[in-house]
């Protein structure tokens, strides 16, 4: 791949630097404001060609501009801080917040302008003040905006091509805050303005953030893989040799994560509708929609999409190690000394050759709609559709998901969960365990689509509510014109 860094985003200047006094006219002509960058790191070199190709005079203040100037396009002008400043009429501040307090000395030039500070903190900071405010105390007659911390120098170099195009900015002058929201559109980004100066502290710590929506999903799958690995590992590979002093331990790597990852993937998936149903619920039963969920019910509710995804990653990884199971020595060695010691009237069975065709075509159905919901939740191809099929992709076919999932496992048991020999230490069979939570899910949602509860569920939605009632003042005369009964709303 080349290095995009590597090629100027626009073209070299011709002989005697005419391209940039061209360039500079343009920009002149069409009364585009010159913009100055304090700062010759990584991002400033970025930012530089992005405020270039998009047509603006740029203009990097360095304390060493000889030395910086090579790393800069040629278009941009590289000279020392109190020049840049001086000529700008926007100015990025990018340098570390640490080094602020270096560029006091051009407060007076500064005063009036607008500065855009881009610093990010090296950990959270919960308690403030935040790096833009202190930069705001510094330099109190210039206009500080908060803004481009949360884009890379890389989103920076590919502008409108890359798929991060928002720009979070916030600032107290409506006019510098402007100016700026202008600067993301000619750039190709899509600003959000988030009000004052105030919000800048949210700003720095967005980008600090390690999934915080994950860590409970996470969680999660980690613990129900944990569990189901121990559970299978206690039945099929200790029990053997404790009973029969039977070595099987070469089935941990392989056959016992695959018989885990399907039951976390069918558990996570419940656990995807079963907030669901159980906010459905919780409105029958009060009868309004106006009352609060639980705080534990509103997490559950917001973490569906990660806990899905989770589902699927547990899903796909099944299906590859299945698919690698013929591949092991062991197998191969097995199939070989079944087929010396068999006959073939003795294998062939229809019901398992029905079962076995049955269950991979349930299996291979549910991972193609999971696949399906996965890449729909993906924000680029969720904003190519409108609600309706958004929900009807992530409920309806979502429930058809589980239900092939669901059949997968069912057939997979099929018999087994009736035969003494499978209740190995006196553990049932891993299905059995799986299959609990998502039939009761299942079920719950037919329970709520039956016509009475659906049409109830419905009218609640709609603002209906079991116990609010209007009365209707009599008039002082003690004349009656019935409307003084109560009536439901």
């Amino acid at each position: 791949m080349p290095d995009e860094m590597a090629r100027p985003l626009i073209r070299d200047r011709g002989e005697g630097g005419g391209g940039s006094r061209h360039l500079e006219a343009s920009a002149s002509e069409l009364g585009a404001p010159v913009i100055g960058i304090l700062g010759t790191g990584d991002f400033s070199r970025s930012l530089a060609r992005r405020l270039v190709a998009s047509g603006y005079r740029v203009v990097v203040g360095s304390r060493n501009p000889k030395r910086s100037a090579a790393r800069f396009p040629e278009e941009a002008e590289v000279t020392s801080q109190m020049e840049a400043a001086s000529q700008a009429d926007l100015v990025f501040v990018a340098v570390f917040p640490e080094h602020h307090s270096t560029l006091v000395e051009l407060k007076p030039t500064l005063a009036g302008k607008t500065l855009v500070d881009v610093s990010n903190g090296l950990r959270i900071n919960r308690d403030g003040p935040s790096n833009a405010e202190q930069l705001a105390e510094l330099f109190p007659e210039s206009s500080v905006v908060k803004g481009f911390n949360t884009i890379s120098a890389w989103t920076l170099q590919m502008g409108p091509r890359d798929g991060s195009r928002q720009i979070f900015l916030c600032g107290n002058c409506r006019k510098a805050k402007s100016s700026v929201m202008q600067l993301c559109r000619s750039m190709g980004f899509v600003p959000i303005d988030m009000g004052h100066l105030s919000s800048s502290l949210e700003i720095e710590n967005l980008p600090l953030h390690l999934f915080p929506s994950w860590r409970v999903p996470v969680l999660c799958t980690l613990s129900l893989f944990a569990f189901f690995y121990v559970y299978n590992f206690l039945r099929d590979v200790l029990q053997p040799y404790v009973t029969a002093k039977k070595n099987v331990f070469y089935k941990m790597p392989i056959e016992t994560v695959n018989v885990t990852l399907p039951a976390v993937a069918l558990v996570m998936l419940s656990l995807v509708y079963l907030p669901g149903l159980y906010a459905a619920l919780l409105q029958l039963w009060w009868g309004t929609k106006y009352n609060r969920f639980p705080n534990w019910l509103d997490r559950w509710l917001t973490s569906r999409k990660q806990l899905g995804l989770c589902s699927f990653l547990c899903a796909a990884l099944h299906a590859i190690y299945s698919l690698c199971l013929p591949l092991r020595k062991s197998a191969r060695f097995k199939l070989l000394m079944e087929f010396k010691q068999v006959k073939e009237e003795d294998v062939w069975v229809d019901a398992e050759v029905w079962r076995m065709e049955l269950y991979l075509s349930a299996g291979i159905m549910a991972l193609g709609l999971l696949s399906l919901l996965a890449v729909t939740s993906l924000p680029s191809v969720a904003n190519t559709i409108n609600w309706r099929e958004f929900s009807f992709i992530q409920s309806t076919l979502g429930y058809c998901a589980l239900f092939a999932a669901t059949l997968h496992t069912l057939l997979f048991g099929w018999d087994r969960a009736f035969n003494p020999a499978q209740y190995r230490f006196l553990m049932p069979p891993t299905f059995t365990l799986v299959l609990a939570l998502p039939i009761a899910v299942l079920l719950g949602r037919l329970a709520l689509l039956a016509p009475c509860v659906a049409w109830r569920l419905g009218q609640i939605r709609r603002g209906w509510e079991k116990s609010r009632y209007i009365r209707f003042a009599l008039p002082d005369d003690g004349c009656h014109n019935g409307l003084e009964v109560a009536s439901n709303v």
